[in-house]
C-alpha cells in the first residue's frame, strides 16, 4: 500500500527527478556524492553509493561518492573526541569540495549527526538532498530539496527509500551516460 502511494505521487517523482538531476549536474563536472544516515539508513547509504560506484544495471564506468558511515576508525574518533552528534559533519569537512552535493538519509528527519552534517554542508557552500519521511523534521528546513518517503513507521518509510535510491542511481545512470560522462563496458573491468 505505501509504496503504491509513493508510485501513485508527482510530487515524489518530480523530487526525485529534480535530485537525480542535481547529482547529474554535480558529477558531470567531477563533482561527488557524500551520503551518510544512522542504523538502516546508513545501511542504505552504503548500499547507494555501491550503486554508483559499482554499477546498478549493465557494466559501465563508476561514479564517484563516499558513505560517511563506513569507516569505523574515524566514525569511533569523532564519536570519542567531539561526540556522536559530528561524526558526519566532521568528514563533510573533510571530504566536501565545490560542487559535492551531499545525501543526508533519515526517516525522522530529526538525527542529530545529520542535522549538523546539513550544517556543515551549508557553512562549505555545498548542496544537499535530505531523504527522509513524515514532515523532514528539524533537517528540512537545511536540505536544498527534501523527498519524502510515505509511511508511519521507520520500515515502511525505509522500503520507500530503498525504491527512490535505486531510482536515483538509474537516472543517474542514464544522465551520465547520456552526457557522455560515463561508459557502459562490453567486459568487467
Amino acid at each position: 500500500m505505501n509504496l503504491k502511494r509513493m508510485n501513485e505521487s508527482d510530487e515524489i517523482k518530480g523530487k526525485v527527478a529534480e535530485a537525480a538531476q542535481m547529482i547529474v549536474d554535480s558529477c558531470a563536472k567531477g563533482g561527488q556524492l557524500l551520503a551518510a544516515g544512522n542504523g538502516g539508513s546508513a545501511a542504505d547509504a552504503q548500499h547507494m553509493i555501491a550503486e554508483l560506484i559499482v554499477k546498478l544495471g549493465p557494466d559501465r564506468s563508476p561514479i564517484r561518492g563516499i558513505a560517511l558511515s563506513t569507516d569505523t576508525s574515524i566514525m569511533t574518533a569523532v564519536g570519542n573526541d567531539y561526540g556522536y552528534d559530528y561524526v558526519f559533519s566532521r568528514q563533510v569537512y573533510a571530504h566536501m569540495r565545490l560542487g559535492d552535493l551531499f545525501l543526508g538519509i533519515t526517516t525522522s528527519g530529526n538525527s542529530p549527526n545529520i542535522l549538523r552534517a546539513l550544517e556543515a554542508v551549508k557553512k562549505s557552500g555545498g548542496k544537499s538532498i535530505l531523504l527522509s519521511g513524515k514532515d523532514g523534521g528539524k533537517c528540512k528546513a537545511l536540505a536544498d530539496l527534501t523527498i519524502l518517503a510515505p509511511g508511519e513507521t521507520t520500515n515502511m518509510i525505509q522500503e520507500c527509500h530503498l525504491l527512490i535510491y535505486h531510482t536515483l542511481c538509474y537516472l543517474i545512470e542514464k544522465g551520465l551516460a547520456d552526457r557522455g560522462v560515463i561508459q557502459y563496458n562490453d567486459k568487467k573491468i
